[in-house]
């Protein structure tokens, strides 16, 4: 990690539950934007000494991203930060496709106000949003309040876990393809104005188109073999 932005912040004074929480979150934040790219070894002993935290702390971390999917344990070499592969985001966009479609139609059915709320903010900052990491973490964050917003928590667990793995080759997508931010935002518009008419069809047909179009530019991505 000898270019990592990690290095140049200051200790995390926190209680250790704490401390893990944001190791995590500042690895997650990593590895999504490509600051550590797949295949990065990560070394608990030197992310401890440049967050000023526990080697335990550190460990916690790696073990809740290895749930998540963004990093692996190797035998040989420890915590390996996740590879992108052309097949593994084909696998993940075909589940999505059947799953998501189902969760947004129950958000049509059975939304919140506050629900529906919280998504119209989310993509308001999403319309304004030039940066385009933020923009994937709004992005994350507009599908989970859909998602949660059809109270099935076992479905949102299962989609939970697939967003964070898409997200990785999302953040990769919008360096090379810019003018899918602006494509993704009209479709984002579209799934919500079928979920506030609570029109379920109209809202998993927009989902879906949504999920095709997001594949059709990930399958652009050089990185991606």
């Amino acid at each position: 990690m000898a270019n990592d932005p990690a290095r140049r912040r200051e200790p995390i004074k926190h209680a250790a539950g704490d401390a893990q929480r944001t190791v995590a979150e500042i690895l997650r934040g990593q590895i999504r934007t490509g600051a550590l790219p797949g295949g990065t070894r990560l070394v608990q002993s030197r992310i401890a000494t440049d967050l000023g935290v526990s080697v335990g702390s550190v460990r916690g971390a790696l073990r809740a991203l290895e749930i998540e999917g963004l990093v692996r344990e190797d035998a040989r070499r420890g915590a390996i930060v996740h590879e992108l592969s052309r097949s593994e985001l084909v696998e993940l966009y075909e589940i999505r496709k059947l799953l998501e479609p189902v969760a947004t139609a129950r958000a049509a059915k059975c939304a919140s106000a506050e629900s529906i709320l919280d998504a119209v903010e989310v993509m308001a900052k999403m319309r304004s949003e030039a940066e385009s990491t933020k923009w994937a973490e709004y992005n994350l964050r507009f599908h989970a309040i859909l998602e949660e917003a059809g109270s099935s928590p076992r479905l949102t667990d299962i989609l939970r876990n697939l967003r964070e793995l898409s997200a990785l080759y999302v953040a990769h997508s919008l360096l090379t393809e810019p003018d899918r931010v602006s494509r993704a935002n009209v479709e984002h518009e579209e799934i919500l104005r079928a979920v506030i008419d609570r029109d379920a069809e109209a809202a998993a047909d927009a989902v879906l188109r949504h999920l095709d179009g997001t594949l059709r530019a990930l399958l652009t991505v050089r990185q991606v073999c």
